[in-house]
């Protein structure tokens, strides 16, 4: 049996952060397949100098799983190495501190395979 190409994986989502700056995405691939993702670039539409400057955290599973990446320029940053997400455990990014009603966005790139 031959093992499918991996694909390339472009995924991204948005949200607009809360009254306290605070916004959460949740990316996970569908059923049977694997990401492995190799660039996490986020960002937020905020002014590149306006304060507060959000942080943002990136977790394997959930909020307060295991934290795979970080930033205290979350309005405008790249974060690279290799994560494996499994359908079961999704990746989080989690903006806090950032100008409220400002969207924040994650944009992941990669390779994804079938299972």
């Amino acid at each position: 049996m031959t093992t499918p190409a991996p694909q390339v994986l472009d995924a991204s989502g948005s949200v607009t952060l809360d009254a306290s700056g605070h916004g959460v995405v949740q990316l996970a691939p569908e059923s049977f397949r694997t990401w492995l993702v190799t660039t996490n670039n986020v960002a937020t539409t905020q002014d590149p100098t306006q304060t507060p400057v959000p942080q943002v955290r990136v977790f394997l599973g959930g909020v307060g799983g295991q934290r795979v990446a970080q930033s205290w320029m979350g309005n405008q940053s790249t974060a690279t190495g290799s994560t494996l997400v499994q359908p079961s455990q999704p990746l989080v990014i989690e903006w806090v501190n950032g100008v409220p009603g400002s969207v924040a966005t994650a944009w992941l790139y990669g390779t994804m395979t079938m299972r």
